[in-house]
């Protein structure tokens, strides 16, 4: 009898401290011998939880990004629509108009490849996986001491080409005689480097009617950020420079400019007028690159509400699992603790193990 009543004390002993447990944690399941089941689900639904909250981490850079690109171009447009402004304007202009209008271009261009390389953090945004690299602009790289490319852009055939190249400090460390260039896209190659690194340039041409306007050129590759949205969903985000301002088959914005500071500086009424319609066909990319990432934004806006839906279920569905009922516990120990204190006096009663009984 009294084994028997010991026992039933520890397993209402055990069952207390269960409740009290559940009580101080608020959670049903404690450890995985409490409901192995459970547990697996609740594990589960943590796993769930976890992939849907780098869901949302995957998303919100994905927006960041977009809301900088849109700024960004927002800003192009309105230089390229005051550039269009200037060239509409000069078409009938006088030469020494046209001569203050160059200068105001040629400040509208640089601002303009400002904005091409812009950075989201320590990251270059239109130079595709080249991160580290401006999207546009003269610049080359040394690697393992290979000679590299200068490449640049002229708006006219040049007679003489100099290329000056510097140094992180802007110290000049080797001058280039190039020779002639031809009007478009110019390869130079380099392999005086001191040593492996990323290094500027700047060139100066000219022919016999004067000085020949060089431009930037891409200086990136064809990579993308790829946003991942959801199992097997994935979102790639153009950071391709060329895709705005140089696409294929269509005219380059900066060659563009280029082309009208020259035009404005020769005082080229045709060449103007020209030009004029070539800069709305760059706001048209610019504007088509634009709505582009307005699909793209109202995806992730779509895809982050459905996930915030799917979370909310999870947690519902993780709080009736785990989560314990405070009232219904503090009942069950009441219950459990009435049920111990009867079983000890109940023991006392039955069992007195006294001398004088045990001898009679």
């Amino acid at each position: 009898m009294s084994n028997t009543m010991t026992r039933y004390l520890m397993r209402q002993s055990e069952g207390i401290f269960k409740v009290q447990e559940q009580i101080y944690t608020q959670r049903k399941i404690n450890r995985s011998s409490d409901d192995p089941t459970g547990m697996r689900k609740i594990l589960d639904y943590r796993s769930q939880i976890a992939t849907v909250d780098q869901y949302f981490t995957n998303i919100q850079r994905g927006t960041t990004r977009l809301e900088l690109t849109e700024i960004t171009l927002d800003a192009i447009d309105d230089f390229i629509g005051v550039t269009r402004e200037i060239s509409q304007q000069q078409a009938g202009g006088t030469p020494q108009d046209r001569a203050f209008a160059a200068d105001q271009v040629r400040d509208l261009y640089d601002q303009i490849v400002q904005l091409a390389n812009s950075k989201s953090g320590n990251n270059y945004m239109f130079s595709g996986h080249q991160t580290d690299t401006p999207a546009y602009g003269h610049v080359v790289e040394i690697a393992g001491g290979a000679p590299g490319d200068l490449e640049f852009g002229l708006a006219a055939a040049a007679t003489n080409v100099t290329i000056e190249v510097r140094d992180d400090s802007g110290l000049v460390i080797d001058t280039i005689t190039a020779g002639p260039g031809t009007d478009g896209l110019n390869t130079v190659i380099w392999n005086g480097a001191p040593a492996d690194g990323l290094y500027k340039f700047s060139v100066s041409a000219s022919n016999a009617a004067g000085d020949v306007v060089d431009y930037a050129t891409y200086n990136g590759d064809d990579g993308s950020v790829r946003i991942i949205m959801g199992e097997n969903t994935e979102l790639n985000l153009n950071a391709d420079g060329r895709d705005i301002f140089s696409p294929a088959g269509q005219v380059d914005t900066f060659e563009v400019i280029a082309d009208l500071i020259t035009a404005l500086e020769n005082d080229d009424s045709a060449a103007i007028a020209s030009l004029t319609q070539q800069l709305d066909s760059v706001r048209t990319q610019v504007r088509e690159f634009r709505a582009a990432s307005a699909t793209k934004m109202y995806q992730l806006e779509n895809t982050e509400n459905f996930w915030s839906n799917y979370k909310h279920k999870l947690e519902q569905l993780l709080s009736e699992t785990e989560n314990v009922d405070l009232n219904e516990a503090a009942m069950r120990f009441n219950q459990l603790d009435l049920a111990y204190q009867s079983t000890i006096a109940t023991a006392a009663r039955i069992i007195q193990p006294g001398l004088i009984n045990f001898l009679k």
